[in-house]
This record gives C-alpha cells, sequence and structure tokens, in this order.
C-alpha cells in the first residue's frame, strides 16, 4: 500500500503486483518502454501527462487522478526539502521587513544588495537583532527619548528608527582611539580654529573629533525623517553622526558644538550613557537647552558677543569682519549668530553668506 507523500509510481507498483502483471507487459499495453516504467514503479522518475492518460485507456484509473497525485507528491517533496524549507521562511521574513523598513533606502546605502538570505542578516545587523521576533518587539518598544519633532514636519517613525540604527551600525564600524574628557578644551580651540579657516571643513573636523575619540560621520536620511543628526556613545566613544541638511559653515560649527554639549554635558554621566539626542529645531529639553548654552559660549563668549552688541549701531559686513579678524572667528558663524538673535538681518545682503558655504 502507498504511504502519505508515496509516488504514484509506488502505487501502481503494488496494483501490477496484486493482479500478477509483469512489467514487460504492462510497458508494452500502454506504449512506454520497460526502463522508463521500472523507474517509475521504484519512484524516480514522474508519472507525465501522456502516461497519465495511457494508464485511463487502459482502464487503471482517471488520468486527472494520477496527474494530482503526482503533483501532490511533488508539492510535498518539495515542502520537505530543507533548502526550499529555508528559502519559504526567508520570502516570509522578508515580507515583514519589507513592511516596516525603507527598502530603497537602505538600497542606496548598500546594506541591501538583492540577495534575499545576504539582506536579511544584514538588515538584523543594523538592527541589532538575532531575528524577525526580536525585530519586531525591538520595533515596537524603540525609545523616542529626546526625540522631539516639529508638527510642521510629517514623520515616518519607522524610517527614523531605521536612519537611527544605521547610524550607530555604520560608528560602530569605526575604530577611535580612548575618548579623554580632560581635553575638552584642546578639542575646542583645534575645531574653532578649523572653523576660521573653513578649508576641507568636515574632514577637518573628523579628523579632529577622532584625534580626541569622538566618532563622526555624514549620513543621509530616507524620506519623512526630520532629524538633522544624533548623538550617542558607540561603546565608549562619544559619536555625532550628521545628515548634512544645509551646507552652510555656521550651521554646521554650531551642531558640532551643540553635539559636544551633550558630549562633554551629558555622556560624561552615567545616567546618559546608553541615551541618544537626536538633532531637531524644534527640541526644548533641558539637555537640548544645555548643549545650545554650551555651542553659543564655546564659540564666541557672552561677554565678546556683549561687548560686540552695545559697541556698534550697525551690523554690516565691515563689523562683522573686523570682529572676525579679532576674535578669530569664522565671519559666517558671527553673521548666523546675529541673524538668529535678530531675524530681519537675514534679509539683508552680505558677502559673508558666499563665505559661508562650507568649503
Amino acid at each position: 500500500m502507498s504511504t502519505k507523500n508515496s509516488h504514484p509510481g509506488l502505487e501502481l507498483n503494488d496494483i501490477l503486483s496484486s493482479n500478477n502483471i509483469t512489467q514487460r507487459d504492462f510497458a508494452a499495453k500502454i506504449g512506454i518502454t520497460l526502463s522508463l516504467l521500472n523507474s517509475i514503479l521504484k519512484g524516480t522518475r514522474n508519472i507525465n501527462v501522456n502516461i497519465a492518460i495511457s494508464l485511463e485507456v487502459a482502464g487503471y484509473g482517471k488520468a486527472t487522478q494520477w496527474m494530482e497525485k503526482q503533483i501532490n507528491f511533488l508539492i510535498n517533496e518539495t515542502k520537505n526539502n530543507e533548502e526550499f524549507t529555508k528559502k519559504t521562511t526567508e520570502i516570509n521574513i522578508w515580507k515583514e521587513l519589507e513592511e516596516i523598513i525603507p527598502v530603497n533606502y537602505f538600497k542606496k546605502e548598500g546594506i541591501i544588495k538583492n540577495d534575499i538570505s545576504e539582506d536579511i542578516n544584514s538588515i538584523f545587523k543594523v538592527y541589532n537583532v538575532d531575528n524577525i521576533n526580536d525585530f519586531k518587539h525591538f520595533i515596537k518598544n524603540y525609545n523616542f527619548k529626546h526625540f522631539r519633532k516639529s508638527p510642521a514636519f510629517e514623520e515616518n517613525k519607522y524610517n527614523v528608527i531605521a536612519w537611527s540604527m544605521l547610524a550607530e551600525y555604520n560608528a560602530s564600524q569605526i575604530k577611535a582611539k580612548p575618548f579623554d574628557k580632560d581635553k575638552e578644551l584642546l578639542l575646542i580651540d583645534e575645531l574653532k580654529k578649523c572653523f576660521f579657516r573653513n578649508h576641507d571643513t568636515i574632514d577637518n573636523t573628523k579628523k579632529i573629533l577622532l584625534k580626541y575619540g569622538i566618532k563622526f560621520l555624514i549620513l543621509d536620511r530616507p524620506g519623512k525623517t526630520p532629524v538633522d543628526g544624533k548623538s550617542f556613545m558607540s561603546n565608549d566613544n562619544p559619536t555625532i553622526v550628521l545628515t548634512l541638511k544645509y551646507n552652510r559653515l555656521d550651521n554646521f560649527a554650531f551642531t558640532i558644538m551643540h553635539e559636544l554639549g551633550h558630549v562633554f554635558k551629558h555622556f560624561t554621566k552615567p545616567k546618559y550613557k546608553h541615551d541618544s539626542f537626536f538633532v531637531i529645531t524644534s527640541n526644548t529639553e533641558q539637555e537640548e537647552f544645555e548643549a545650545n548654552t554650551y555651542a553659543r559660549d564655546h564659540l564666541i563668549s557672552q561677554e565678546i558677543w556683549d561687548d560686540f552688541l552695545y559697541s556698534n549701531f550697525e551690523y554690516d559686513d565691515r563689523t562683522i569682519i573686523d570682529l572676525s579678524k579679532r576674535i578669530k572667528v569664522h565671519p559666517g558663524i558671527i553673521r548666523g549668530r546675529l541673524c538668529f538673535q535678530y531675524p530681519e538681518y537675514y534679509s539683508k545682503r552680505s558677502i559673508i553668506n558666499r563665505l559661508n558655504l562650507l568649503q
């Protein structure tokens, strides 16, 4: 008798045996070679449409029944195949992943390369999980602490998580020397000189930060991700990741200093070790106020700034450039702070706007 998911040829062999029909006679009766019939009866060759019809004509059941048995056998055999099981499992996993992750973004960033097995492993590495259940649990419980978006911007929380996790993953691939918080002033001094020169500023900033044990990288963002950057600890190294939304020196310098405010005022304290600080204009948390104050005062001290404001009636290019030369701070940074404090200056024509482009 045939067993569950047995080849239909075995059932045919039982029929021939129970009726004392030789293989040679039966092969001749249905018009196939003896060797082909022998292979079918052993289950190593399949019953095709022509053979199924010949069996029906010879009086051994309906052709459709033989084809249904053959197809069911092939389907079950394939489903029980370890490689096929692995592939179908991966297809199901990928169906769940692509509902959550920004596929095109990860393709652009080189994480996804159209190999489903490798792509799943790559996504799990980026999200620091081992399987799809861990992935879904992570997404469901992702902590958006220190993330306060402006209601003016539409946000896709899955895209925010994707950018954030890719930032952490990319940072984990960077090697950096140990971070020494006692070298804060030396670091700030080198950065201010770098900003003042404004030459290969991004690359030189990266070199300076790495010199002091701080990782830094630029990472583009997917759509509906209203963040300009993020700071966090990568192992024991403070890390700054920016999207470089603006190609302006004043914005870049302030953002770097703002994130260094988090580094020296927050990440050096145990309570913030596992936190992330997103760079978002509308964020008004106490930590953001402290980081803003840190950036403002370390770029231009409040004493120097107050003296500049009270000593001038008109803040034109000449007075800004004079102050720039005197305190060795780029004029773009000075004008940027002036425009922030007095927004009407944004509309004034200035040659400093050209100088303020990141070089």
